[in-house]
């Protein structure tokens, strides 16, 4: 929920900035408060300690992060390639309308036009909120199953018989692709694997207040970098964990595409 109206709300941009000096005034006020309540010869002693715990700390941390930041890019790249799928349906599907021609074609280029602009227009900005199928489009979709259900070849005209039976298939294909689209648009890292990835982050940096270097200054901006980096890396898999939501999501580009090519003469 949280990260849906994060995503929904705050552009990319303003949200990786905030990410980031949120973490690293955190961090920042943790090592300013460390080094006021502990004295420097206590945290020499442990330094020792410090750096090995904190070298298999920040390994394992590590492996974490990228097998998360691994885990959101294929399922955002998975998305993208479900909905140039589902694009590629419809275009087949309208191209079948051609095919079939006179008033069932017609009828069937008409319902199919209307369900690629509902897609596009409707459902994809419905989804990128509530990750979810609209309702309009889901009716255009049914009217476009009747149309293909509706249709009536002459028995004679194979030619005609062959662009049917594809138009079958490739409805089918279209609705599984929605289908799964729909599915995809709910996908996300569970709230358990968030709280590792954040529990995980304030160990690493807190390990960091454990070493006594005579500058102030130089200590803060060796954690702030660490601060930095982890933020960014956590804003990679906030940005990319739904992947049909927020700036940084799956646009209905290839549908475009494909509703730009839409003539009753493309052959």
């Amino acid at each position: 929920m949280i990260v849906r109206f994060l995503l929904v709300n705050v552009p990319t941009l303003w949200l990786g900035i905030g990410l980031v000096v949120l973490t690293v005034g955190l961090s920042a006020l943790g090592l300013g408060v460390t080094r006021w309540r502990v004295a420097p010869g206590k945290l020499a002693k442990l330094q020792d300690v410090a750096g090995f715990v904190i070298a298999v700390v920040g390994v394992i941390y590590a492996v974490l992060l990228a097998f998360v930041v691994v885990i959101v890019w294929e399922d955002f790249g998975s998305a993208d390639t479900t909905a140039s799928n589902e694009a590629v349906a419809v275009g087949n599907l309208y191209r079948d309308a051609i095919g079939i021609g006179g008033p069932q074609g017609g009828r069937l280029e008409a319902a199919v036009r209307t369900y690629a602009v509902s897609v596009v227009e409707s459902e994809w900005p419905h989804m990128a909120v509530h990750q979810d199928g609209s309702g309009d489009t889901e009716n255009d979709l049914n009217l476009v199953w009747g149309d293909v259900k509706a249709l009536n070849v002459p028995a004679h005209s194979t030619v005609q018989a062959d662009f049917a039976d594809q138009a079958i298939r490739d409805v089918s294909t279209a609705t599984e692709d929605r289908r799964a689209r729909l599915l995809e648009s709910q996908s996300q890292i569970p709230s358990t694997l968030w709280v590792v990835l954040l529990v995980g982050a304030f160990i690493t940096i807190t390990f960091t207040y454990f070493f006594a270097l005579d500058s102030l200054g130089h200590q803060a901006l060796m954690v702030s970098a660490l601060a930095t980096l982890i933020a960014l890396s956590l804003l990679v898999i906030l940005t990319l964990n739904l992947p049909y939501t927020g700036d940084v999501s799956v646009k209905p580009e290839a549908m475009h595409t494909e509703l730009d090519s839409f003539a009753p003469t493309m052959f």
